[in-house]
C-alpha cells in the first residue's frame, strides 16, 4: 500500500458535488435570469449542459491525477490536472487523522481521512475523500510507528494504544440531548435561506389567497396548526440529532483523546491533548433546570470550512455534578469550581439597561405597523430587564494559580475553563460610565480555528479586573 495510490473512484462523485456547492449562487443567477426552467432558451440549456459536463469532467481529472504514497517517513500527495502539484508531510508533523464514515462511504467500507498537523494554521495538512478502511488503518498505524522516537518514546506508543474509555453515552441521555437540542431555529433559518434563493419559484399569491382563507377559521385552528407545525420541526430536530449522537463514545490515551459518533455518517475525531487550549461547559435554557450540560474542548484546529473541528463536543449531556468527575479524568489540569466572584450589587442596573433599550424601537415599529397586536411587543419591557437579571446574577469568575474561569451568558450560560499559558491575549476595558462605577470588563481568548475562541466577563469590581490581569502578566 505504500507505493502510488489513487482514491476510491466514489472520489469522482465527490468532486463533482464539491464543485456544485461552490457553484450553486451562481447557477441560482443562471436561473433567476434565464427565468423558469420550462422557459427556457436553447442556449440556456447548452450553457448549464457545458457547466455539468465540465464539472463531471473536473472530477474525473482530479481523481486520476491524485495519487498518495509513503517514502523516505513522508507522506507524500501528488495532484492537480494543468499544474502538477506535490507536498511532502514529514510524518513528525502529523498529530492526529480523523475518519468519517458516510452513507456513500459504509456499502463500500470507506472512509474519508484528515489528517492536521502541528503548525497547519486550523486547515487540514490533506483529505482523503474515499480509501478504503483497511488502507486508512494501516496508513494511520505505520506513521505512529514510524516516526523518528526515542526508545522511551517508543515504549510509551505501545502503551499508548491502550485506549481507557471514559464516557458512552446512554439511550436516556441521547433522547434527552435530542428532545432539548434546541434545533428548530436552525431549520427554520435553513428554510428562509432556501426559500429567499428560490422566491422566484414560490407562488406567493396563491399561498396568501389560501392563507387569509385559512385565519377566517379562527384563533382555535390556527394555533393547532401552528402547533402541529412546531411539534413536526422539533421531531425534525430530533431525528437530526439522534442521528448525530448515536454511539457516542469518547476515550482516552496518553496523548490523545478519541471520540467516535453517528448513525448515518460515522464519525472518528482524534485530539491531541497539547492542541486542547480551554475547556468548555455549556448549560443551554432548556437544559438547565435539570442540571444538565455538555462539556467542550476547544482546540487549535478549525478553519472557516470546518469550524467543528475547533469546538469539539467531548461530552454531549450529563449531570453537572457527574460533569466534574469526567472532566477530571478527562482533563486533570483543569478544575471545576462551584463558587464564582460575581459582579458587585450596583452592577446591576447596567446589565438591565443594555438588555432593555432595544425594547424601545422594536415596540415602536411592531405598535406602528400592526397597531392591536403590536401591543404585545410591551411584554418586552417585562421580558428584556428579566433578562438582564439572569444574566448579571449568571456571570462570574474564579482565579486559581494557573487557571482562569470566565462564567457568562449569551442565551446559553457558558463555563470558560482557561489555563494561564494557553491564554492568547487578556485585555480589560473601561468605559467612562464604567469609570464612574469602579467598574471593568475582562476579555480572554485561546487560540482556535481562524478567529479564535473568548469569554467575557462585563461590570466587575475594577480591582478584581485589575488582578486578573496582574495575574495573566506573571510570567
Amino acid at each position: 500500500m505504500y507505493e502510488k495510490s489513487r482514491l476510491h473512484p466514489i472520489s469522482i462523485f465527490y468532486n463533482v458535488l464539491k464543485s456544485l456547492k461552490e457553484l450553486i449562487f451562481p447557477f441560482i443567477g443562471i436561473i433567476l435570469v434565464g427565468g423558469n426552467p420550462t422557459q427556457w432558451e436553447w442556449f440556456t440549456y447548452l450553457i448549464v449542459s457545458i457547466i455539468l459536463l465540465a464539472l463531471i469532467l473536473g472530477g474525473l481529472l482530479s481523481w486520476y491525477y491524485f495519487s498518495y504514497y509513503v517514502k523516505d517517513r513522508e507522506l507524500r500527495i501528488e495532484h492537480g490536472v494543468f499544474v502538477k502539484k506535490k507536498r511532502y508531510i514529514p510524518f513528525e508533523r502529523i498529530q492526529s487523522m480523523d475518519f468519517t464514515e458516510g452513507i456513500l462511504h459504509r456499502p463500500f467500507r470507506l472512509v474519508k481521512v484528515k489528517i492536521e498537523t502541528a503548525g497547519g494554521a486550523g486547515e487540514s495538512e490533506a483529505e482523503f475523500s474515499a480509501i478504503s478502511q483497511v488502507q486508512a488503518r494501516e496508513l494511520k498505524e505505520y506513521i505512529a510507528s514510524n516516526k523518528n522516537l526515542t526508545i522511551e518514546e517508543e515504549e510509551d506508543l505501545q502503551k499508548d494504544k491502550e485506549k481507557e474509555v471514559i464516557y458512552q453515552i446512554s439511550t436516556k441521555q441521547l433522547l434527552a440531548l435530542a428532545a432539548t437540542s434546541g434545533g428548530i431555529g436552525v431549520i427554520i433559518s435553513a428554510g428562509i435561506a432556501f426559500a429567499s434563493q428560490f422566491e422566484e419559484f414560490i407562488p406567493y399569491k396563491l399561498i396568501f389567497s389560501h392563507l387569509r382563507a385559512f385565519v377566517s377559521n379562527g384563533i382555535a385552528i390556527i394555533s393547532l396548526v401552528v402547533f402541529l407545525i412546531l411539534l413536526l420541526l422539533w421531531a425534525c430536530s430530533l431525528l437530526i440529532t439522534l442521528l448525530k449522537y448515536a454511539n457516542f463514545t469518547l476515550s482516552r490515551t496518553d496523548e490523545d483523546i478519541l471520540i467516535t459518533r453517528g448513525l448515518l455518517e460515522k464519525k472518528q475525531i482524534t485530539i491531541p491533548i497539547e492542541r486542547i487550549q480551554a475547556v468548555k461547559i455549556t448549560e443551554s435554557v432548556l437544559r438547565q433546570p435539570f442540571k444538565l450540560a455538555s462539556l467542550s474542548f476547544i482546540s487549535a484546529g478549525g478553519s472557516l470550512t470546518d469550524m467543528e473541528a475547533a469546538t469539539v463536543v467531548a461530552i454531549p449531556l450529563a449531570r453537572k455534578s457527574v460533569l466534574r468527575d469526567i472532566c477530571q479524568r478527562i482533563m486533570p489540569d483543569y478544575e471545576l469550581y462551584d463558587t464564582m466572584t460575581p459582579p458587585p450589587k450596583r452592577a446591576l442596573w447596567r446589565y438591565i439597561v443594555k438588555d432593555s433599550w432595544l425594547a424601545i424601537p422594536i415596540s415602536a415599529l411592531l405598535i406602528y405597523f400592526f397597531h392591536g397586536w403590536g401591543l404585545l411587543s410591551l411584554l418586552l419591557f417585562i421580558l428584556l430587564p428579566l433578562w438582564g437579571y439572569i444574566k448579571f446574577r449568571t456571570a462570574g469568575y474564579h482565579l486559581s494559580v494557573k487557571q482562569l474561569t470566565l462564567v457568562f451568558r449569551l442565551i446559553d450560560k457558558t463555563t470558560l475553563l482557561m489555563r494561564r499559558n494557553r491564554i492568547q491575549s487578556l485585555y480589560s476595558s473601561e468605559g467612562p460610565w464604567q469609570r464612574k462605577g469602579n467598574l471593568g470588563s475582562i476579555y480572554g481568548e485561546v487560540a482556535s480555528g481562524i478567529g479564535g475562541a473568548s469569554g467575557a466577563v462585563k461590570e466587575l469590581e475594577l480591582k478584581d479586573v485589575q488582578r486578573i490581569y496582574e495575574w495573566y502578566s506573571i510570567k
